[in-house]
């Protein structure tokens, strides 16, 4: 039987490390990071019965090098995408409603792994405008991507929360 050294299995681990990364997991090789604590554009508290409803972050920047399609996230998970989420918003005292869209001036989708590590994806509900509306949702952490449907296109735009149910997507 071979002796593996110290050396080996210490690089094996700082391997394996990389690869995993040091906050959250990846989902599978080459795709996205989730339960981490970076994003793109900031980590957001959001309590049950926020106001003013909707809640707005605006600034931010879809579009990424990875394509969401190859990925097996689930139905309707499409776009080109950043590895690490867009936004992280962390969602406590949760109301029986919750919906995310995102608003901006181009052909634009929207991924989220919820609190539960389900998948939940959406393009073109409002026009070119996603929309994920979840019942009953869990508190915890939401991972958010922003991803254009178009690879290169970087559309700049808002993404909303609401807590009240309507018939269209905009507030």
């Amino acid at each position: 039987m071979k002796k593996i050294s110290k050396l080996t299995i210490a690089l094996g681990i700082a391997g394996a490390a990389l690869v995993v990364g040091v906050h959250g997991h990846t989902v599978a090789q080459g795709s996205l990071t989730i339960g981490g604590s970076s994003s793109n554009f900031g980590t957001h508290a959001v309590q049950g019965g926020f106001v003013p409803d909707p809640k707005q972050i605006a600034g931010i920047v879809s579009g990424g090098s990875l394509n969401a399609s190859a990925m097996g996230l689930g139905s309707g998970c499409t776009g080109y995408v950043t590895r690490q989420p867009d936004i992280i918003v962390n969602y406590t005292s949760p109301a029986r409603f919750l919906r995310f869209y995102f608003q901006g001036q181009g052909d634009t989708t929207l991924i989220i792994n919820d609190a539960s590590g389900r998948w939940r994806c959406n393009d073109d509900t409002a026009g070119l405008n996603p929309q994920v509306d979840i019942q009953n949702p869990p508190a915890g952490q939401y991972d958010i991507w922003i991803g254009s449907y178009e690879a290169g296109a970087n559309i700049r735009g808002t993404l909303y929360l609401t807590e009240l149910r309507s018939n269209h997507a905009h507030p």
